[in-house]
């Protein structure tokens, strides 16, 4: 409660200060002009436009971003590369069927029939959870995705994915120390590695 006081204070005074600095800046021009003798001094102007861009840049720098908004920022489901739509084809595997609706958004069927495959179906196991995972996800189950990415965290393939994953939904559930965690261990792997760095920033 006082930070998000402290942040509206902030906000505010910002505000002021951003107005106070463009009224003199306009003051400034309106001397020069009212007089062909009088030369516009650049440098004043030049220093209060930079004096604006750095109080810009602070008010960016300096909001404090909710967990939610932090996730709903970062977080976006994982692309369908197993199995691509392919537009012309009136008949689907059962493989090309489930990510078929996984790519339209239509995640409670994929679900239904992402609990159908097998293994017998030619599918990975470890791929088959990561997807099941990321429907979990969009259906706002979080705590099974994280059960399901919890294991495949340690299958090869999918192992920075899932601790991306992992690292999301602990933000979204309010655990920033088990965050920063996966975060911490993302950050010397390649993948998503400027968005990681953001997000330790964001939670330190």
């Amino acid at each position: 409660m006082e930070n998000q006081e402290f942040d509206k204070h902030l906000k505010k005074a910002i505000t002021a200060e951003e107005r106070k600095l463009q009224k003199a800046y306009l003051h400034s021009v309106e001397n020069s002009l009212k007089t062909s003798k009088k030369k516009f001094n650049w440098r004043i102007a030049v220093s209060i436009i930079m004096l604006l861009g750095l109080v810009s840049y602070f008010a960016l720098f300096n909001q404090s971003l909710s967990n939610d908004e932090l996730y709903a920022n970062y977080f976006s489901p994982y692309e369908n590369v197993v199995k691509p739509i392919v537009r012309d084809k009136v008949k689907l595997t059962k493989i090309a069927e489930v990510f078929s609706l996984y790519e339209k958004g239509k995640y409670e069927k994929a679900l239904e029939k992402f609990n159908k495959l097998t293994p017998q179906d030619a599918i990975d196991v470890g791929t088959l959870n990561f997807y099941k995972a990321n429907t979990y996800l969009q259906l706002k189950q979080f705590e099974k995705a994280k059960t399901i990415f919890s294991e495949t965290k340690n299958n090869k393939e999918w192992n920075q994915e899932s601790l991306w994953y992992l690292a999301l939904i602990s933000i979204k559930l309010n655990d920033s120390d088990a965050a920063l965690k996966n975060l911490h261990i993302l950050s010397t792997k390649t993948f998503k590695n400027k968005e990681v760095k953001e997000l330790i920033n964001w939670l330190n």
